[in-house]
């Protein structure tokens, strides 16, 4: 088991993961719009590559990576750390082309908060190029 005691470590993990097979070029870490806090609940449907983190601080929700498209509500589900805790830091690595202009994979991983756990949920490849999923993390 890979423990990390801060949010570098997480970042740190993102990019020694990489993304399907690619180097991790960018990280961003997941912060809440609406409050600052970096402390989220992660629910998902892994088979759909749907992620959705939502905030302890203000309850919002927000589709990593704009993966709404693949969701349907009731299909996700509340994800946890073998410890029993289910609140985390995330961040979501970005692996570029060559130019640095398109993205062509993505990660997300996770810090447990109750016992520093660091985890890889999901990767996906990006299809549809360009940077813009890089602000929604």
């Amino acid at each position: 088991m890979t423990t990390g005691e801060t949010i570098e470590d997480l970042i740190g993990y993102a990019r020694e993961q990489g993304a399907v097979g690619y180097p991790v070029d960018e990280v961003r870490l997941c912060v809440c719009a609406g409050c600052g806090s970096r402390v989220f609940s992660l629910c998902g449907d892994l088979s759909r590559q749907t992620i959705r983190r939502d905030c302890r601080g203000c309850e919002s929700t927000h589709f990593i990576a704009d993966s709404s498209a693949r969701s349907r509500d009731d299909d996700v589900t509340l994800m946890g750390c073998d410890c029993g805790s289910d609140d985390f830091n995330l961040a979501v690595g970005f692996a570029l082309d060559e130019r640095r202009e398109s993205i062509r994979a993505l990660a997300v991983s996770s810090r447990c908060v109750g016992c520093g756990r660091l985890g890889y949920w999901d990767d996906r490849l990006v299809h549809d190029g360009g940077t813009a999923l890089l602000d929604l993390a």
